[in-house]
């Protein structure tokens, strides 16, 4: 049976990780300004040093839907330097001319080795079969679009830069689609089907997701999908759950759990095995990582620290809304005690500060309890950056970071608004010209709160994860503002390029060869669609009014199905030390496709670390 909120999840022994055995777990409005900021032309960003890459020409485009089946050559000096040769996610077929031509190149290289060996002492002689040693990432950069499909892309891209693929992360050489279904997902599709409930060891990928229902790619990569599959609403039947008919489709908690943990799980579930059994922690990729390595942990969202989607790698608890202890009655150690008492990650920067969002410390609201923020304000692991009226956030998140370096401490950014998140970026309608504002200089954008992090977690020499989200994505699509998603996936893309020039400086000791750097979604939102692409051209955007809590379009440019998630596939985009690897899990559970799992995400970091086999996830 599931446990109920109010309940204190009972978690399972395990042995804790060095961070843990050391610390111990302890008991314990403001106006708006509008400052835009204007955006250069396409071919204004300078160029990044990433050195002399050849890719062969047989590789595909991102659009073909070519099956995964060949190789992809690499050679150069940058990223995925495991081999000369790699797999890659999709790949053309090689024409049999060049086959043959290549074929007879190789045998004359191969004669002339044999001559010369055979006229070489026996002494001179290489050794035989030489170990392979494969050098592992040390960082690992995870960045998340909260809600963000395909055409949230295409469309910020359009706004931005006037076509439809140019956003920092479009760039990378590996790119595929994932699944992001979850354990109710697959449940009401079970259900519908009259199939068994999933069970771990035993279920069929395709009632989760069916491409020859939902394509084999997003759309416009793919126009098969339908709209009867995703925006139909099937219950959960009693013997899967027995809840209400809804649009079937994951929410951020489980999906943050599966990318995390490498376990399917229901939603609500904060890194917890489904059902909500006691002690049903599963161990995360970051403990995973400390434990082996000693790795470092830091997390960045522009919403409440304590929401799901960051939460799940830096916490655990049977439901994504016990924020802290004593909300509404919960009883058990909270979301927010968790990481500020218990897994410390070494920086943490997000919204929910109180006295924006709850300064009443009313205890059926607000993400940090009066007990919580307290501690964090007296003593302590943390140097604490707070929000303060009239002060940037930029210079109060440098002087921490200077704090926190000085006094070998952690840093604490609590920044936010009166919804607890970051306030959000505002995009002005200029054609032509595209500009983005501020709200307020008191919070950070995400990539001045991703310099932050990225700069502590270097100081330290240590490996580290770095898991940076945009949120307001996926507020902004509940809403069907087409404004506030534009504003919100343009912050992203200058987090991306803020992480992107950081791996890219030199002479640190971090660079591609031992950096990974994922973009992904956790989910998709709103079934929104360009309707009139031709018409948002750079720097415009269409003409939108309200209608209650959502927005529409009158002139007929975007449309908008939904405002809940969507099974929709979502795009993954990889650089650096082991992206290739996600080559081996496209197309393993659908033939045919470039479609991986967001479970083979936790995999692919695991892997690209050196860690493998992987454990089964218990805590």
């Amino acid at each position: 049976m599931r446990r109920q909120a109010g309940q204190a999840p009972a978690h399972s022994d395990f042995q804790p990780t060095p961070r843990q055995a050391q610390t111990g777990a302890r008991q314990t409005g403001p106006g708006k300004l509008l400052q835009p900021v204007r955006v250069p032309a396409p071919l204004s960003r300078p160029p990044r040093p990433t050195g002399k890459r050849v890719i062969s020409p047989l590789l595909t485009d991102f659009k073909s839907g070519a099956p995964n089946m060949s190789v992809a050559l690499s050679k150069h000096r940058g990223p995925d330097r495991d081999s000369v040769m790699n797999i890659g996610f999709s790949s053309k077929a090689v024409r049999p001319r060049r086959l043959l031509v290549a074929g007879g190149f190789l045998v004359s290289v191969l004669l002339t080795g044999l001559l010369a060996a055979a006229l070489l002492p026996a002494g001179c002689l290489p050794p035989r079969n030489p170990p392979y040693s494969y050098r592992p990432a040390r960082h690992v950069i995870l960045v998340i679009g909260d809600g963000m499909h395909l055409e949230h892309e295409i469309a910020a891209s359009r706004y931005l830069h006037g076509r439809d693929r140019a956003l920092a992360w479009h760039s990378f050489s590996e790119k595929a689609y994932v699944t992001t279904w979850d354990v109710d997902t697959y449940n009401r599709y079970a259900g519908r089907a009259g199939a068994a409930p999933y069970s771990e060891g035993d279920f069929a990928p395709f009632l989760g997701y069916d491409p020859a229902r939902g394509g084999k790619a997003p759309f416009p990569d793919s126009l098969e999908g339908t709209e009867r599959y995703f925006l139909t609403r099937l219950p959960l039947k009693e013997q899967y759950g027995n809840r209400p008919a809804a649009y079937p489709a994951t929410d951020s908690a489980s999906a943050a759990t599966a990318m995390a943990t490498g376990h399917k799980t229901d939603a609500g579930n904060i890194s917890w095995r489904r059902g909500g059994p006691p002690a049903g922690g599963l161990q995360t990729i970051s403990e995973l990582l400390d434990r082996k390595f000693g790795a470092e942990l830091g997390i960045v969202t522009t919403v409440p620290f304590t929401h799901a989607t960051v939460a799940a790698f830096a916490s655990h608890n049977t439901s994504r809304h016990n924020y802290y202890t004593g909300r509404k009655g919960y009883a058990g150690r909270g979301i927010a005690e968790e990481i500020i008492d218990y897994s410390k990650p070494e920086v943490v920067i997000g919204g929910g500060h109180p006295a924006w969002n709850n300064p009443g410390f009313d205890t059926d609201r607000g993400y940090i309890s009066k007990q919580a923020y307290g501690q964090l304000q007296r003593f302590g692991d943390y140097v604490l950056v707070e929000r303060i009226k009239g002060q940037p956030a930029r210079t109060a998140l440098a002087a921490g970071l200077l704090r926190a370096r000085a006094r070998g401490k952690k840093l604490f950014g609590l920044f936010g608004g009166a919804d607890g998140s970051f306030e959000h970026r505002v995009p002005l309608n200029s054609p032509g010209s595209p500009a983005v504002g501020r709200a307020t200089m008191e919070n950070p954008t995400l990539a001045e709160a991703t310099q932050c992090a990225l700069r502590l977690l270097r100081a330290r020499g240590k490996r580290f994860l770095a898991v940076i989200e945009q949120g307001d994505i996926d507020w902004a699509n509940h809403r069907n503002d087409y404004r506030w998603m534009i504003g919100a996936v343009a912050d992203l893309d200058e987090a991306v390029d803020q992480a992107v020039r950081f791996v890219d400086q030199p002479d640190d000791g971090i660079d591609w060869t031992n950096t990974l750097l994922i973009v992904t979604s956790d989910h998709a939102n709103s079934y929104m669609r360009l309707i009139a692409k031709d018409r948002l051209k750079r720097g415009r955007l269409p003409r939108q009014v309200r209608s209650g809590e959502r927005w529409t379009y009158p002139d007929g440019e975007v449309s908008y199905r939904s405002g809940k998630h969507t099974n929709e596939l979502v795009t993954v985009y990889a650089r650096g030390r082991g992206a290739r690897r996600g080559g081996r899990y496209a197309g393993r559970r659908y033939r045919n496709t470039r479609i991986l799992d967001n479970t083979d995400l936790y995999r692919i970091m695991a892997e690209a670390c050196g860690l493998s086999p992987l454990p089964q996830g218990r805590r």
